[in-house]
């Protein structure tokens, strides 16, 4: 009996051991897999961090940015009003003293007042002895008027007599007005035109000035035309001028992602799907722009006088040089505020329109400032429609340029990853094999994850050398078989809660990655759904790339009003 005794306790103590190892197996290896859960679980998060902090900083930077610009649009507005103000009182005057005396409403005395006050007060503005030269002409007194307007030539040759030529017009003297006429020709270049000769552009493309005045300029425009396109690569400096304006259009189109959120998340390669959509974009609003262009260059009711006052009226308002350079800045924060404060955004906008604030231009740029924007520019659309027939040829190249870039550079496949699964679709018709291809992704998941779940090999070992212990013990009879019982029962009990558990983990590893597996599909279909929306819009888009070449190549000086049409013929 006493051996028996032994027996049992050194078995006891076996089995107890094997328990405490089947335990710390079970931890260590449920302890793996928390830990490589955890592990995916805070890679995802830092990842999400990453972009989550990213967007912050650029957020961040955007509204300190967007702050600053506005600021800086009030100081720099205040600095203009501080330095050139009274430049902008001249000008008023000048157009009130027009209107005044043409209605023969002001005398004499307060001609001379009012511009003897503003010779004072603007001792280095060219329009100031210009006005006085003007009051002493209507009052005739000669030798003020000779020595006022000596002053005026040496201030501002260019400015003194171009605003000349078009008062002698507007007062019908017109053998003085083809005088100051040919004297304004001759300080031209064509490479180096003053901004304000857009403003007599202007008058005679709407005839306002008689057929000798239009004759003389059609000459001059004839010849400058000839000599700039010949050379020098001033053509071409304007199809890049056209296709960074497409570009930096492009630009301002705004991202897509609001549309295709699921579709922007998950394609690794949206940022060129995104700048494809947004170039697609650009022609429409191009056509646009020019549909606005030759629908309304036709239509000119003003009198012609209206028209002369108008014209006038933009050469007294325009700034001067010296204000241009903070008219400039003023213009890049006036931008970033437009963008929220994208300065990448605004200074490429800006690199496009480069040129409207230059002092100096050559006539093509010119007449491509008149195109880009107008009322920067000084121009109506009569001179951007005439601008339109001169640079037509060089618009359908930069367009052709642009569109074929743009077509070249879109993606092909929309690159696609969800959940470690990657795959690629042009248009969403691939979906039955994409999800097939997910389908299969997550079955390798799921045979790695199952794979991880370690059967409790102790447990059952123990059970089993329980089990043939209490056999063995039953099979000899006596005090042994209650014991080999007892054993044969805790076997099938250990034997049993071991395979439940790991059945039942095995089931839990299934269900996540089933689930995952759902929600992948989910997302997948969405982006496909998207994809196809997508497509559809960016060929509704791409396809009107061929309607703007039509109009484009449809314009003729015809297609303007008669009053430009002997102009516009000469340039084209």
């Amino acid at each position: 009996m006493s051996t028996h005794h032994i027996s049992y306790a050194d078995l006891s103590g076996i089995e107890n051991k094997f328990s405490r190892l089947r335990e710390d197996v079970r931890e260590v290896a449920a302890d793996v897999n928390h830990i490589g859960r955890e592990q995916s679980q805070m890679k995802s998060q830092l990842e999400q961090l990453i972009d989550d902090f990213a967007e912050f900083v650029d957020a961040d930077r955007k509204q300190k940015a967007l702050q600053l610009a506005e600021t800086r649009v009030g100081v720099l507005s205040q600095q203009l009003q501080t330095e050139y103000g009274y430049y902008a009182e001249i000008r008023r005057l000048a157009v009130g003293m027009l209107q005044g005396v043409d209605v023969g409403v002001l005398s004499d005395d307060t001609l001379r007042a009012s511009t003897e006050e503003v010779m004072m007060k603007a001792p280095g503005y060219w329009l100031a002895p210009v006005l006085v030269a003007l009051a002493a002409w209507i009052r005739q007194d000669q030798t003020t008027m000779q020595r006022a307007l000596a002053e005026a030539l040496r201030r501002d040759d260019y400015k003194t007599t171009l605003f000349l030529v078009l008062v002698m017009r507007r007062l019908g003297r017109r053998e003085a007005s083809l005088q100051w006429l040919q004297r304004y020709f001759r300080h031209q270049d064509p490479r180096h035109l003053d901004r304000e000769f857009v403003t007599l552009l202007e008058g005679i493309a709407t005839g306002l000035f008689p057929p000798a005045a239009r004759q003389l300029m059609q000459d001059h425009l004839r010849q400058w035309l000839n000599q700039l396109t010949e050379g020098g690569g001033f053509v071409e400096k304007q199809r890049r001028k056209w296709d960074e304006f497409m570009e930096a259009t492009a630009g301002m189109v705004g991202p897509a992602a609001t549309t295709y959120p699921q579709l922007s998340e998950h394609a690794t390669n949206w940022a060129e799907l995104n700048l494809g959509y947004n170039r697609a974009h650009v022609h429409e609003l191009m056509r646009q722009h020019f549909d606005n262009i030759t629908s309304g260059a036709h239509d000119f009711s003003t009198s012609l006088k209206t028209q002369l006052d108008e014209t006038l009226s933009r050469l007294v308002s325009n700034f001067d040089d010296e204000e241009l350079p903070l008219r400039h800045e003023v213009h890049l924060n006036q931008l970033i505020v437009r963008n929220e404060g994208d300065k990448a955004a605004a200074q490429a906008q800006l690199a496009a329109q480069d040129g409207l604030f230059d002092q100096q231009v050559d006539l093509l740029q010119l007449l491509t400032n008149a195109l880009f924007d107008s009322e920067l520019a000084g121009t109506t659309r009569v001179t951007q429609a005439l601008a339109l027939s001169v640079s037509q040829s060089w618009i359908l190249e930069a367009h052709g340029t642009f569109t074929a870039r743009a077509r070249q550079q879109v993606p092909a496949q929309a690159q696609l990853a969800l959940d470690g699964w990657q795959g690629q679709s042009a248009d969403g018709q691939n979906e039955t094999a994409l999800l097939d291809s997910q389908s299969s992704h997550y079955a390798a998941i799921m045979q790695t994850e199952l794979a991880k779940v370690a059967a409790p090999v102790g447990r059952f070992v123990g059970a089993g050398v329980l089990a043939a212990f209490g056999i063995w013990a039953a099979s000899n009879g006596g005090g042994l078989a209650l014991l080999g019982a007892v054993c044969i029962i805790l076997a099938g009990v250990l034997g049993y809660t071991g395979w439940t558990a790991f059945t039942k983990t095995k089931q839990q590893v299934r269900d996540a990655v089933n689930e995952r597996h759902r929600r992948a599909h989910e997302v997948l279909r969405g982006c496909l759904a998207e994809l196809v929306d997508f497509r559809r819009d960016y060929n509704r888009r791409d396809v009107q790339a061929a309607d703007l070449q039509q109009l484009l190549a449809n314009i003729t000086p015809e297609s303007f009003s008669s009053k430009t049409y002997e102009t516009s013929r000469a340039l084209a």
